[in-house]
């Protein structure tokens, strides 16, 4: 019985590993998401704790108040802009690693359906060789009765 054996294995190994990376850089987008979503959260907790002076203020007072509001508000502005870009990203990583998936299984089931046909094949052999190994023993058998009674036909 000779062993089965995928030819487009090493293809099949390749997009394995393609898969993995994609996997792997799907992960590490995800962390980057959620990184960027806590960054995001602790800007926005830093510009709703803001407080002003209450009441009546100078002009230099003011200043200060608006100028820090503006640093704060443009520090969750760019969290959310960061938190956008990652979750684009995020998306292009999970379509890379869809398609690479996508090829694999198609990759997968090609075996499948190869190493079933090798089976059929095999056991169709299989078969074979003892339909021929029965039919040798038993012209032998009826080889051996027809030589006992001496007409030799089969000879």
């Amino acid at each position: 019985m000779k062993r089965y054996h995928f030819a487009l294995e090493t293809v099949l190994r390749v997009r394995r590993i393609q898969e993995e990376a994609a996997g792997i850089a799907l992960s590490l987008a995800n962390r980057e998401l959620e990184r960027a979503r806590r960054n995001h959260r602790r800007a926005l907790a830093w510009y709703e704790a803001f407080e002003s002076e209450p009441g009546q203020q100078d002009l230099t007072s003011f200043r200060r108040d608006r100028d820090e509001a503006e640093r704060r508000a443009s520090a969750v502005v760019a969290a959310l802009h960061v938190v956008v870009i990652a979750s684009g990203d995020v998306t292009a990583r999970h379509a890379d690693w869809a398609v690479a998936a996508q090829r694999v299984a198609a990759l997968e089931n090609l075996d499948e359906r190869r190493r079933a046909e090798w089976r059929v094949e095999e056991q169709r052999a299989e078969m074979a060789a003892i339909d021929e190994s029965a039919i040798a023993g038993w012209l032998a058998d009826v080889g051996a009765a027809e030589a006992r009674r001496g007409t030799g036909a089969l000879a």
